[in-house]
């Protein structure tokens, strides 16, 4: 994905510790989880803090979830340099599923469709000493949607907060969002909804991908039903426990 001056990537574990600081003062976002948590934060651990390796662990096995299946959830925008580019913007999303904060914001506003469920764009920043802030921005939405439409995703939304700079809120301005084709679905001036539909058409990724990617590494006679390989014959007949959700009041 590129475009002729910048250049676009999902983050991957390499490029992890590349994502550039927010415009947040204190905030770091290889340690937030403020989206992921409704007690959570964007403040940065202090260097010394006992958890700061297991906050960042964590957080960059949340961004990776996906990656198995259509793709990971952050999308970095560089500049091209002599030492071969800088990050200069990043981009958050996923299904509403993987951020309990936004299905809280959603939750307040009745006359939003429930289907299909959303995938929401929860941080849309550019570094402030970007020469081409808002074109970057936009350029890097566009980019997000069309990596949305690519996994067959048919409707993304944002909740940024109309304030006097309103790149400190973590999904950025709201303009970028009516300039890239998102409408006002619910809210007001100072925390509107913005929703853009798409077509999904273009998805590139089918469930026979998700089924194909997701296959184990044997590739036995068990796929595509794996068989339990429990210690009695009642384990046939269980079924698999629920996967573990973020636990928005306390601990994983």
């Amino acid at each position: 994905m590129s475009t002729p001056s910048l250049q676009f990537t999902l983050v991957d574990e390499t490029s992890f510790d590349a994502i550039p600081a927010p415009a947040r003062p204190a905030s770091r976002c290889q340690t937030c989880d403020y989206w992921e948590r409704l007690d959570g934060t964007r403040d940065a651990p202090a260097a010394e803090a006992a958890d700061v390796e297991a906050r960042r662990s964590l957080k960059r096995n949340r961004l990776l979830a996906g990656q198995k299946l259509a793709g990971a959830y952050g999308m970095l925008v560089w500049r091209p340099d002599p030492s071969g580019g800088v990050a200069v913007g990043w981009a958050q999303f996923g299904p509403i599923s993987a951020y309990p904060r936004a299905q809280s914001i959603r939750e307040r506003y009745g006359g939003l469709p429930d289907s299909p469920a959303p995938w929401v764009i929860t941080c849309l920043q550019v570094v402030p000493d970007e020469p081409e802030r808002e074109e970057v921005a936009r350029s890097l939405l566009r980019m997000v949607c069309e990596e949305l439409d690519r996994r067959g995703i048919t409707a993304v939304e944002a909740y940024p907060e109309r304030t006097a700079d309103p790149w400190l809120a973590s999904p950025g301005p709201a303009a970028i969002y009516e300039a890239e084709g998102f409408e006002r679905a619910e809210g007001d001036d100072r925390f509107p909804v913005m929703r853009r539909e798409l077509t999904g058409s273009s998805g590139e990724v089918g469930w026979g991908d998700l089924l194909e990617k997701a296959r184990p590494p044997d590739e036995g006679e068990e796929w595509p039903l794996p068989m339990p390989k429990g210690p009695s014959e009642e384990d046939l007949f269980r079924l698999p426990e629920r996967p573990k959700r973020p636990n928005p009041f306390g601990d994983d």
